[in-house]
């Protein structure tokens, strides 16, 4: 693997995994009894949707589309949601998650998060289980979605593009959207974990030092 500066993480089931059983508690209490049955049954559907046809979430834009849909679901509601979805989702960090990332600051490296959610949710989830004081840049989904190229444009940064890896669990928008900006990318799965990678990032750099190593006792020889 190679000696990469900036480092670009996916959040959701790549770095912590969420417990979303008490997000629709806000909602049953902020939206019309009788849309609800239908609401709950389509929002996901309609927030796939959503992430389809736009470049960004703004509470206004995302209101406007749930009415669409039929929905009272008012730009205020979004804003509690958020704020509730950050203090109610419980969230296990993924193993290795932490060890990674005090090897990565202890290497001087940067990590930046890439999510397609709204900061007010992602930044709480962050504080609450420590892994927001490692962390150099977020980009959240109201600056840009995944996998459009603005968005990677914003966690690359002036990083040189051959400096960067993307780490994520989805193939349609975190590999897609890296391959689209030109940097590698490593997906999370069975057989590629967050302990896997931290395992190859060690590996990768004792072989760089055995190379310096080498190569200064050659130039000593001559």
């Amino acid at each position: 693997m190679k000696d990469y500066k900036r480092y670009i993480f996916d959040l959701d089931y790549t770095l912590l995994i969420p417990d979303w059983s008490k997000e629709d508690d806000y909602l049953r209490a902020s939206i019309p009894p009788e849309e609800q049955e239908e609401f709950f049954k389509q929002k996901q559907d309609i927030l796939n949707k959503y992430e389809l046809e736009f470049p960004r979430y703004d509470f206004k834009t995302l209101s406007d589309y749930f009415k669409s849909y039929g929905f009272t679901v008012s730009e205020e509601t979004i804003s509690g949601w958020m704020t509730h979805n950050g203090e109610a989702i419980v969230d296990t960090v993924v193993d290795g998650v932490i060890e990674l990332f005090e090897y990565l600051k202890s290497q001087g490296k940067e990590i930046v998060i890439l999510t397609s959610w709204f900061s007010g949710t992602q930044i709480p989830r962050l504080k609450k289980t420590g892994l927001y004081d490692y962390i150099d840049k977020i980009v959240a989904g109201e600056d840009a979605m995944k996998p459009d190229l603005e968005s990677f444009e914003l966690a690359i940064g002036d990083t040189p593009k051959d400096d960067c890896l993307m780490v994520g669990d989805s193939v349609k928008s975190d590999k897609k959207g890296a391959d689209n900006a030109g940097i590698d990318c490593y997906i999370v799965d069975k057989e590629h974990t967050i302990r896997n990678l931290l395992q190859e990032i060690k590996a990768s750099k004792k072989n760089t030092t055995r190379l310096v190593k080498r190569n200064k006792s050659k130039k000593a020889h001559k």
